[in-house]
């Protein structure tokens, strides 16, 4: 409308001095005083004054709200391909089952610890008895190897006391036979003296007795008296035959005591082998218990519970369901560990830095504003995270501004409002700062 007013105020000035020319070249006599005046125009030039004064006023308005515009805008990158993010946790059971009860709904706000679903665990129970089994049975045997090596330990410290005093003994004993053997042989000496002057005490009897110089009775003596000599003779020789034996007995007897002992001194052999015994047996209550805490695991593993606080949503089981290690029955959301992640234009990055402030203007809340800071930025653009990254090495290239995603900590959350991943968002990052 003001474009119209200036038009026409334009066209009426024309008009005036057109007729002004043509005034003057009919009666150029009259001066300016005695021409009398238009009608409208000593009342239309101020109007029309008014008017280019207020376009004028106008025009520098918008000049200086486009500048004024600019200038809060400078430094603000912004970009509205931005989302809520979260990290999407696919809970899965640890080990294979049928699904006996599900305690969860679709969209149900779960609680860490939560019971999600529960799966058949008789064959768990099963094993996890065998395996207290295997271990009451591992700790008796340590035990009875433990008690056994302390046994072998007395024994054995034991029979190498007894081996000694048994090799003292038969030494002892082999000493004393080696001097009864020498009491021996001087008594046989003595009894072969005793017995050789009988016989020369008999023959010189014989002789006379011949020549009748002494009585038979007389002979009869001699001849006892070398009778006991010859008998004494064969008892001295007998006893010391009898010596002799006892010796060599006494001589073996000392081999076997001395074998003994130089087996007893390998007590502490013994004891070791033992004790080696009984810290395998121990070992093997280690591994028992090993395999029952496992056996107690997978039985616990029975029982699907949520990870954390959150919304389980994509429901993926069913009672009756057999399910095997790692396949996910439900998607859980974590409902306040969520950011924002915005893919600028990498022309846009020559100024963005870390923990520059950034203001979040999420679709589905137009009346809020989130408060947050830039965290960090990806290590590549988002298309070579892409399944089929570009390959620019072909010959037909077309140059494409890529984007980087940045990701956004949100700090400042009003109440009220709940994020959920996948929301879109604009994003705007105040650079000004740096």
């Amino acid at each position: 409308m003001s474009t119209s007013v200036a038009v026409t105020d334009v066209s009426e000035g024309n008009d005036r001095n057109d007729r002004a020319e043509r005034a003057s070249k009919v009666d150029p006599a009259p001066t300016a005083q005695d021409v009398p005046p238009v009608a409208g125009v000593a009342s239309a030039s101020p109007k029309g004054r008014a008017r280019k004064l207020l376009l004028a006023v106008a025009a520098a308005g918008v000049v200086a709200a486009g500048v004024g515009f600019w200038a809060s805008r400078r430094g603000i990158e912004d970009t509205d391909n931005a989302q809520v993010d979260a990290e999407l946790v696919a809970v899965a059971p640890r080990t294979a089952g049928m699904v006996t009860v599900v305690h969860f709904a679709e969209n149900q706000a779960v609680k860490a610890g939560d019971l999600l679903v529960t799966l058949d665990d008789a064959p768990a129970k099963a094993r996890l008895a065998q395996a207290q089994a295997n271990l009451d049975v591992a700790l008796a045997n340590a035990e009875a190897a433990e008690a056994d090596a302390r046994t072998a330990a007395i024994n054995a410290r034991g029979n190498r006391s007894v081996t000694e005093a048994s090799l003292k003994a038969a030494s002892a004993g082999a000493l004393s036979s080696k001097d009864q053997i020498a009491e021996g042989e001087a008594r046989v000496k003595a009894a072969e003296a005793a017995f050789a002057q009988a016989r020369t005490e008999k023959e010189r009897t014989m002789r006379l007795h011949e020549g009748g110089a002494i009585a038979q009775a007389e002979v009869d003596m001699v001849q006892a008296s070398h009778d006991s000599a010859a008998a004494a003779l064969e008892q001295a020789r007998a006893h010391l035959q009898g010596l002799r034996s006892s010796a060599a007995q006494a001589r073996s007897m000392v081999q076997e005591a001395s074998a003994r002992a130089t087996q007893a001194q390998d007590v502490e052999v013994i004891v070791s082998q033992a004790e080696a015994r009984a810290r395998a047996a121990r070992a093997q209550v280690g591994t028992a218990e090993a395999a029952r805490d496992l056996a107690a695991l997978d039985l616990s593993y029975t029982q699907v519970r949520a990870p954390q606080d959150g919304v389980v949503s994509k429901k993926n089981v069913a009672v009756g369901q057999t399910l095997s290690a790692g396949t996910p029955v439900v998607q859980l959301v974590p409902e306040r560990q969520v950011w924002v992640t915005a893919n600028f234009k990498e022309t846009q990055l020559e100024h963005m830095r870390q923990g520059q402030p950034v203001t979040v203007h999420v679709d589905a809340y137009p009346g809020f504003s989130l408060k947050g800071e830039v965290e960090s930025f990806s290590g590549a653009t988002g298309a070579k995270f892409a399944l089929l990254p570009p390959d620019n090495a072909t010959g037909n290239f077309t140059k494409v501004v890529q984007r980087v995603p940045a990701r956004v900590r949100l700090t400042e959350i009003p109440a009220g409002v709940t994020l959920r991943p996948g929301m879109s968002a604009d994003v705007s990052v105040d650079t000004r700062g740096r």
